[in-house]
């Protein structure tokens, strides 16, 4: 899941009540949906052209060792992919259905499919079009769907709490936080803007997972 790639580094953390503050507003429901249509694994894979391949299973391990970047090298028959070599294994495998993802497969549930596993050949028109590594998530895009999620969060979070008093709001759901909070709305002076501008995404996030539920 998406939380164990975050423990690594990878990608932003969600927490679970944040998603599940997402399921009760349908603006952040339609942003999702809207992201999952337009960007997939297509747009975030290596390209077959651009793959550094073996000619056959026993050439594999030499390609390999030659070619320390790579954990994967593919092996083709011609043109066309039928397994690869995995420095991790030490021996060739034939590629097998659950080494296979379509390119349309969106970039959220490729972060789910990463979750459990590695890597991931893209098919596309009845043929292998491409490679896709969970390194492959610190690319933009990925970070834009889910920069443009919390963004949804943070939005729909704000007018929750314009519904109400907003400092007895936060001081209410947000103990903790109160005091520090306050400090640097009053340190602003005259410049400072309205208390909730002063909320980190950890609050945020926190409020959200309140609107959950309420």
């Amino acid at each position: 899941m998406a939380t164990a790639l975050a423990e690594k580094g990878k990608i932003p953390m969600i927490s679970s009540e944040a998603i599940a503050y997402s399921r009760h507003y349908p603006a952040v429901v339609e942003t999702l949906k809207r992201l999952a249509t337009t960007f997939t694994v297509r747009d975030i894979m290596t390209p077959c052209t651009h793959l550094v391949c073996a000619p056959d299973e026993q050439r594999a391990p030499l390609v390999s060792a030659n070619n320390p970047d790579f954990d994967v090298i593919p092996i083709k028959a011609g043109e066309v992919i039928t397994g690869y070599f995995e420095r991790a294994v030490g021996a060739p495998q034939h590629l097998r259905l659950e080494d296979v993802v379509s390119d349309g497969t969106n970039l959220l549930d490729f972060v789910d499919i990463c979750a459990s596993r590695q890597f991931s050949f893209v098919l596309g028109e009845q043929e292998i079009k491409g490679y896709a590594h969970f390194s492959d998530l610190n690319h933009h895009l990925v970070k834009l769907t889910f920069y443009v999620m919390l963004e949804a969060l943070e939005r729909n979070t704000l007018e929750l709490i314009s519904r109400f008093d907003e400092k007895e709001y936060i001081r209410k759901n947000l103990p903790d936080r109160f005091v520090q909070i306050q400090a640097q709305y009053e340190r602003a002076g005259r410049a400072a803007r309205r208390l909730i501008s002063y909320l980190n995404i950890s609050d945020i996030l926190r409020l959200a997972a309140l609107g959950a539920v309420h």
